[in-house]
């Protein structure tokens, strides 16, 4: 999947279902804790979800990401994610795409796990739109 953000082009590569499987386990785990029910009225805490965006085990998460991404910059220069210095580097120049290509990534590698009515649902969400839902 290619997405494109300003003069950059990303493209996400698909991950081996095994090692997918097991970030989407780690993130299951983040999310303990967000999910609220009062009586019969049930809701998610955002907050509790964004406390856990700093925690070790959400930036293995980013690193699997970034693992499987590359990206074409405004000079056609391909840039692999995969040594921290040239991440760091990058992300210095575009720091407002980060978390959208962490939330694009976190869409592709996935909601392919959900069941096809919730995934489409979802699928189509951008970060601005879950934002607007949430604050």
């Amino acid at each position: 999947m290619e997405i494109k953000i300003e003069d950059i082009t990303y493209e996400f590569q698909q991950a081996n279902f095994f090692e997918a499987n097991k970030q989407l386990k780690t993130l299951t785990g983040l999310m303990k804790g967000c999910f609220v029910v009062d009586g019969a009225k049930t809701g998610f805490d955002i907050g509790e979800l964004i406390s856990n965006v700093g925690s070790e085990s959400f930036a293995g998460v980013e690193r699997f990401i970034l693992q499987h991404l590359t990206a074409t910059d405004e000079n056609g220069e391909k840039i692999l994610f995969n040594k921290p210095e040239e991440i760091n580097k990058f992300f210095n120049t575009h720091r407002s795409h980060y978390y959208q290509i962490i939330f694009e990534g976190l869409k592709f590698h996935f909601l392919g796990f959900l069941p096809s009515g919730l995934e489409s649902k979802i699928s189509t969400l951008s970060l601005k739109e879950v934002a607007d839902k949430v604050m």
